[in-house]
């Protein structure tokens, strides 16, 4: 998959790499709550735009990986940073701060993830969410696992820490069927 992934970039121009442990550096995250400083990979700092793609999915920690869970991806010594993982994850975001947030809804990992599950675990929504704001595309998806976007911690407290609303009436949000 990595090389058809890769043949496809470079065919429209871009490139792929893996990524290298020593491309990560160590950051301040100024307005963080919980991370003061942590290693990011640098690519990401140093992007002009960051366009976020997530896989929508359950996750047995933090209940659901969207945008802001995604974002856990760019970070290194993973398993530490579970610890407060909710409030971790709002305090990457706001050091990481996507232009877009896409989330691929369509099919979705209903329970037993992000590392089990079988066929019988994926729904098919047919949905794909875009929005500037991280948070709103998140809160929005809750809804296609019947949950609330206070069910989730790291949606709560980036909201509560400015970095968008989960609040889906302050939200302008249009709906289009694709054939």
């Amino acid at each position: 998959m990595r090389a058809v992934c890769a043949r496809g970039g470079k065919a429209a121009g871009g490139q792929m790499e893996v990524m290298t442990p020593i491309k990560f550096r160590e950051v301040e995250f100024p307005e963080g709550i919980d991370l003061k400083r942590w290693e990011v990979y640098g690519d990401i700092l140093d992007a002009d735009v960051v366009i976020n793609v997530p896989i929508a999915k359950d996750h047995g920690i933090a209940r659901l990986t969207l945008g802001g869970k995604n974002l856990m991806g760019v970070v290194t010594n993973r398993g530490a940073f579970h610890i407060n993982l909710g409030q971790r994850v709002a305090d990457t975001l706001s050091r990481v701060r996507p232009a877009l947030t896409v989330i691929d809804a369509v099919r979705i990992l209903m329970a037993n993830g992000p590392t089990g599950g079988d066929l019988g675990d994926v729904k098919l929504a047919n949905t794909v969410i875009a929005s500037a704001d991280t948070v709103a595309a998140d809160a929005y998806a809750t809804g296609l696992f019947g949950l609330k976007p206070t069910d989730i911690a790291y949606i709560k407290a980036g909201a509560a820490m400015g970095l968008g609303t989960m609040d889906l009436g302050t939200v302008r949000v249009d709906e289009f069927e694709v054939a």
